[in-house]
Parts: structure tokens; C-alpha cells; sequence
């Protein structure tokens, strides 16, 4: 039961805002939706970062966001000749695209 840890993990750690917990201790008692949003990690695909938004790590929020923003940057970074180089960052009409690409940014 990965997900139970990994929810107990959003709920007490302070890492995560207080909306974040709140809206989790909701959910409390509903294992089939705390199943949902912790069993997997939000996957990067063809059409890029996409699924529902909510709090958990299977759903687009400001900390699923952040992690594969982080983590693409890394990889930049380990490129060669890379130092100079930037990226383009831009949104859609699709929801949160504007606060996700300023978060991104």
C-alpha cells in the first residue's frame, strides 16, 4: 500500500500548503480515492504533462508541476554547453496552463 504512505506523507508534511492538507484530510476516509491520486506519479506522455487537477501525486498541481519542471531542468543542466542556453515556456486556454507556466518559470 505505497499510496497510504504516500498519502500520510501529503497530509503531515509541511512541505505541502495547508489548502494542500486541508483538502486531503477531506478525502480520509475514501481509500478507493486515495488510491486514485497516490498509487502512480502523474506520467510525462506524448501530449506532455496532462491529467486531472487536484492535490495527490497522480494529478496536475503545483507540486507535480514543479517536480518535472525540476527534473527537466537537471537534465538540461547535465547536457554539454548548456549554461547559456534557455527555454521556452508559454500557455494555453486549457486549465491552470497560466499559473503552471509561471510556476514553471
Amino acid at each position: 500500500m505505497v499510496y497510504n504512505e504516500r498519502y500520510n506523507k501529503w497530509i503531515s508534511d509541511s512541505a505541502f500548503d495547508e489548502e494542500t492538507r486541508r483538502e486531503l484530510m477531506r478525502i480520509k476516509d475514501d481509500e478507493k480515492e486515495i488510491e486514485e491520486r497516490f498509487y502512480k506519479d502523474l506520467e510525462f506522455g506524448t501530449g506532455g504533462l496532462r491529467g486531472i487537477i487536484g492535490y495527490g501525486t497522480n494529478r496536475m498541481n503545483r507540486y507535480t508541476v514543479g517536480r518535472a519542471t525540476q527534473g527537466l531542468a537537471n537534465k538540461i543542466l547535465k547536457e554539454k554547453n548548456t549554461e547559456k542556453s534557455g527555454v521556452a515556456i508559454s500557455f494555453d486556454s486549457r486549465n491552470m496552463s497560466r499559473e503552471f507556466s509561471e510556476l514553471s518559470a
